[in-house]
């Protein structure tokens, strides 16, 4: 039996790309199909019984067909696991932080510019491939669009992946060239950290680059204590020196 939150994950991913969601598990029924197919043929046309042909031929349709979408539920759950789904909706006096649609691939791309790149140690290649998987309503764990409440305008993005233990999460996020310097980023963060910890997660880790002089100011005014300095390993294959930071909520007991 599954546990209920695969379920839903599979159901989740299903409501935000029907159609795609639609082809990837025929592709695994077609995959598990068609082998299946084959050894029915062998097995039938060496069984001594007509009456066992049949029974052999049902099974071979119904079992590979079930064990597809055991195998399919098992990854899109695995994938969700991999992000963050317990996180509804975020809003703020300013800003919407929810899940991406399709539609929102363009304007997610817009934001995407060398100095956001180069800050997040991404290539061109991880941005293009993020932005088609949106397009493509692939799944996209852990990721955030931030939106502009009055305008609806997407105006950047956040991540958020659970760490080793299970305990606590760790967070990045981006805002466009155009909409920079206004307070969106630290407004959204904030939010976010904040439904992070509500989410029953104490510990919030925010790593960046030393010279990351943007994202070390955010980390001391949403509270953010400096835990750790080493050499950070980026997705574009380079190494920076980096810092680390954590942001606790400490449950205190009533006596």
């Amino acid at each position: 039996m599954f546990p209920t939150w695969r379920i839903t994950s599979a159901i989740s991913t299903i409501r935000r790309g029907p159609l795609q969601a639609a082809l990837d598990l025929a592709s695994w029924i077609a995959v598990l199909g068609l082998p299946a197919a084959l050894i029915g043929l062998v097995v039938t046309a060496g069984s001594p019984s007509a009456a066992t042909e049949p029974i052999v031929g049902l099974l071979l349709l119904v079992a590979p067909v079930l064990i597809a979408v055991w195998l399919w539920v098992w990854r899109v759950s695995q994938l969700a696991g991999k992000g963050f789904d317990a996180l509804q909706d975020i809003e703020t006096s300013r800003l919407i932080l929810r899940r991406p649609e399709p539609k929102d691939a363009p304007s997610l791309e817009a934001t995407m510019d060398d100095a956001m790149l180069s800050g997040s140690g991404w290539t061109e290649r991880d941005g293009s491939a993020l932005i088609k998987a949106i397009g493509r309503s692939h799944p996209t764990p852990g990721l955030f669009v931030i939106e502009v409440r009055s305008s609806t305008t997407v105006i950047g993005g956040a991540t958020v992946h659970r760490t080793g233990d299970k305990t606590s999460c760790s967070i990045g996020w981006w805002i466009g060239p155009e909409h920079r310097r206004a307070g969106y980023a630290s407004e959204a963060v904030s939010a976010l950290v904040n439904a992070i910890h509500d989410a029953g997660y104490p510990s919030v880790y925010i790593g960046t680059k030393e010279s990351n002089l943007a994202v070390l100011r955010i980390c001391d005014k949403i509270g953010a204590t400096e835990m750790d300095r080493r050499p950070q390993p980026l997705p574009d294959g380079s190494t920076v020196p980096g810092i680390w930071y954590v942001h606790e909520r400490v449950v205190t007991g009533s006596t």
